[in-house]
């Protein structure tokens, strides 16, 4: 399952509060080692280094120019 933003904060909360990483395993169902994870993450950089940004878009003829630019 993927979590969402608001998922990730509430499962920080939960984590705060005593909750174990099987129960939280099983509410939100996802692997504990993941939770570990993102949890780590979060104790290491704050809550915003799970918030998921939006991808850059590069036109193509952006792409071939910066390419040829490299390769030349």
């Amino acid at each position: 399952m993927k979590l969402s933003y608001n998922d990730k904060i509430e499962i920080y909360q939960m984590r705060q509060l005593g909750w174990t990483w099987s129960r939280l395993s099983q509410k939100f169902g996802v692997h504990d080692s993941l939770l570990k994870y993102m949890i780590r993450l979060i104790d290491k950089h704050g809550l915003e280094i799970v918030h998921k940004g939006k991808n850059r878009y590069y036109p193509p003829e952006l792409k071939k120019q910066m390419i040829n630019e490299v390769l030349m």
